[in-house]
């Protein structure tokens, strides 16, 4: 099975619900026309995945972040989810790398990853750095690796991961 990443636009949004009904489990309590207005604001931006038959299965809500201490500009995730029925496949590896992609194309040198959630937590874990807070960070070496990985299959990608050591590497 392969996947296609792309920036959502208004034409996803039926499946983005639906995606969002599965992730907050039947509960989402936002409003899709609220989303769509702030959307196009550029605060944030939402990639999606589809798979062969253009069915939404994944998305990653990101945002650019700033670093005071280090005075770097990253990619920030807000929120990610892949179908439970697509995992394992490579969906939640070819978002990292798409939100990489965008967010090196924005100046960004490094991307930030929550500590409550567990998709970043598998997807970030084999090359991030984790600190004390549980938040995962892929920078340096790592974080422009992870970039150049775009427009590559998942069985490349896994092959090609950057360690976490690079992470320490400017």
């Amino acid at each position: 099975m392969s996947y296609q990443i792309h920036k959502a636009n208004q034409n996803d949004f039926p499946g983005l619900e639906k995606l969002l009904d599965g992730y907050y489990q039947g509960n989402w309590r936002g409003n899709s026309e609220q989303l769509k207005h702030d959307l196009e604001s550029g605060d944030f931006e939402i990639l999606v995945t589809e798979n062969d038959g253009k069915e939404l299965i994944g998305f990653l809500f990101w945002t650019l972040t700033y670093d005071l201490n280090w005075c770097f500009k990253g990619g920030e995730v807000i929120d990610f989810y892949v179908s439970p029925t697509h995992r394992g496949r490579g969906a939640a590896l070819l978002l990292t790398i798409g939100m990489a992609k965008e967010a090196q194309k924005r100046g960004a040198a490094f991307l930030k990853g929550g500590s409550e959630n567990q998709v970043v937590h598998r997807t970030f874990g084999r090359m991030a750095m984790r600190q004390p807070d549980g938040e995962l960070y892929v920078s340096g070496r790592a974080f422009r690796h992870l970039a150049e990985l775009s427009g590559k299959n998942p069985r490349e990608i896994v092959k090609n991961l950057p360690e976490a050591a690079w992470n320490f590497e400017p």
